[in-house]
């Protein structure tokens, strides 16, 4: 299993964590965190340093791949381009819950975080760094930018785009052929019945 150190220590290091140890692919080393003392434990893992010293860590603990950790999608961004700074080839997995369902020519791209019972429906593009939380559901055909996010309990229906950055919040359903454009926020409980 190849070596991988999680970025953010956060609240959703907490379930990426969770995510990692069921899918048993990688071992995971520890966190890197910008808040939390170097040293310090969080979620039974230890704080192994800062993403600006990435180069050193690499060396230090041998680390392989990585996942960022952050569920905010614009911190992800930002967090995502100082690394690819310092390190241009590092190797960013997925993170997906053995429950996540994954219909027939769904296209997965990298850095993806899927939390328990999340499904993806055929022909769905799930673009990279994109995060999923409990039970979100994709369906056929979509088009899910880099960057952006829907939360537990929130629906999609088909033929739906979400631009970059953007973020459908809790329990949220949107129905077919909607376009939600880049940097929106789509409060929670809302039925999307038009394009924003």
């Amino acid at each position: 299993m190849k070596n991988l150190v999680l970025i953010g220590g956060g609240n959703q290091a907490h379930y990426t964590i969770d995510i990692i140890e069921k899918e048993n692919k990688y071992n995971i080393l520890g966190i890197i965190d910008s808040i939390h003392d170097v040293g310090s434990e969080r979620f039974g893992y230890k704080i192994l340093g800062r993403q600006e010293n990435l180069v050193e860590l690499i060396e230090l603990y041998n680390i392989e791949v990585g996942v960022i950790s952050i569920g905010d999608n614009w911190s992800r961004y930002y967090v995502y381009n100082k690394i690819i700074e310092q390190v241009p080839n590092f190797e960013f997995v997925n993170a997906i819950h053995p429950s996540v369902i994954i219909g027939n020519n769904v296209k997965l791209g990298f850095g993806i975080v899927a939390m328990a019972g999340c499904i993806f429906n055929p022909k769905a593009v799930i673009e990279d760094f994109t995060f999923f939380a409990t039970g979100s559901q994709v369906e056929h055909d979509c088009f899910i930018d880099k960057f952006s996010s829907i939360s537990a309990g929130s629906v999609t229906g088909g033929y739906v785009r979400l631009g970059k950055f953007s973020a459908i919040t809790l329990g949220v359903t949107v129905i077919d052929r909607v376009e939600i454009g880049e940097n929106t926020v789509v409060g929670s409980g809302s039925l999307v019945v038009k394009s924003l």
